[in-house]
């Protein structure tokens, strides 16, 4: 059997996709040794995957002699049909729901997430528009759908109409990195090293449109006037969100946000060790990555309260409503003034379970497409 990998994420993103997905693929391609891997996309880092003879890279470039505003349309819907259609797989597999799905070749597509759809108010028209018309496209096409949370799954069932057969639930796990300890002196030389200076606010979670960093710089700015060694740390660079969300803020306010850079996974455990305390504002989620990730540190942990967030962190996090930034500073002081806790893993979110989960679903979907191919030869 050949199958296709969509690894568009994997090589352009280093988000909550590709870490979810790459053990996945590394497991899938160990777990089936008799099946062929044809790994589409532009090149991207294939060290976690196994030295097996099963798999290959198929480079297919990112249009980057196009303005920006049409490469994702030229890639998705042209560049990435075409070598499907010239390849024709066995299957067709995306982590995610970006790239168009064949109508005539059994495929299974990733669903991580319904933001897009609900929050109509906060993404670019242009940007809902082209995205909802793909998952669409691809929940109609798509055999199988993969996604991340029993709330996400009900949302697929309940507001597309997907049969509950056709959805699966593959839960994300902490990086290995997040299982050992950190010592005193690896806490000490991170905060010195991104200027940290008595308490800290850590936030992981990025700056896409629902992640709401303008009520999170409110609520911060709430906090500062108590206590002026606060400091907001956040992950990644500054970047247009963050300048207009900092924006109409004193000086005394940006100087306590600090951006860390690109962390290793090593480095993100470090900072969520170094933490007083872990936000996470967003306004829509499809599991909570960063709930989980302070939950097996042990750090406390502020979120919106949203049914994912619940089903993830249950009684462990302060809950606030995320479209008030007063309740978010309320709640993030409560989380502080709780202290850092112990957190036993969920059997749901160990990498051994995701694994399992996964690597059933997809014998399922192997069996049954041979199944069918054997009948259409009889």
């Amino acid at each position: 059997m050949r199958i296709l990998i969509d690894t568009k994420n994997l090589a352009l993103y280093g988000g909550g996709i590709a870490h979810w997905f790459s053990p996945l693929l590394a497991a899938w391609i160990v777990h089936r040794p008799d099946a062929r891997f044809l790994l589409v996309g532009p090149p991207f880092n294939t060290e976690f995957i196994p030295a097996s003879g099963n798999w290959e890279h198929v480079h297919l470039p990112w249009p980057e002699w196009l303005p920006r505003v049409l490469r994702h349309p030229w890639y998705d819907n042209v560049l990435f049909p075409r070598v499907v259609s010239r390849l024709r797989p066995d299957l067709v597999m995306s982590p995610y729901h970006d790239v168009r799905m064949p109508r005539d070749i059994p495929s299974v597509i990733g669903v991580h997430d319904l933001c897009i759809d609900e929050l109509a108010s906060v993404y670019p028209r242009r940007i809902r528009a082209y995205y909802l018309a793909l998952l669409r496209h691809n929940l109609c096409y798509a055999d199988f759908v993969i996604t991340v949370s029993e709330t996400s799954r009900s949302k697929l069932v309940k507001r597309y109409g997907i049969a509950q057969e056709r959805v699966g639930v593959v839960y994300n796990t902490p990086p290995p990195d997040f299982e050992s300890d950190v010592d005193a002196a690896a806490i000490t030389g991170f905060c010195k090293r991104h200027g940290v200076a008595g308490r800290l606010l850590f936030y992981p979670g990025g700056s896409e449109y629902r992640k709401n960093v303008g009520r999170l710089i409110q609520a911060f700015a709430v906090l500062v006037k108590s206590d002026v060694n606060l400091t907001l740390l956040v992950t990644g660079n500054s970047d247009c969100r963050w300048r207009d969300a900092l924006t109409n803020t004193s000086g005394a306010i940006r100087e306590r946000v600090k951006f860390t850079g690109k962390l290793s996974d090593r480095e993100l455990r470090i900072a969520y060790a170094a933490a007083d305390a872990v936000v996470y504002p967003s306004l829509c989620e499809g599991f909570g990555r960063v709930c989980l990730e302070a939950m097996v540190s042990g750090t406390p942990l502020a979120c919106s309260d949203l049914p994912v967030m619940r089903e993830v962190a249950g009684e462990y996090a302060c809950y606030f409503d995320p479209y008030d930034s007063g309740a978010i500073a309320a709640a993030i002081e409560q989380a502080m003034a709780q202290g850092r806790r112990t957190f036993e893993n969920d059997v749901r979110f160990r990498s051994a379970t995701a694994k399992a989960d996964f690597l059933a679903t997809m014998d399922a979907i192997m069996h049954k497409n041979d199944n069918a191919r054997q009948e259409e030869s009889v």
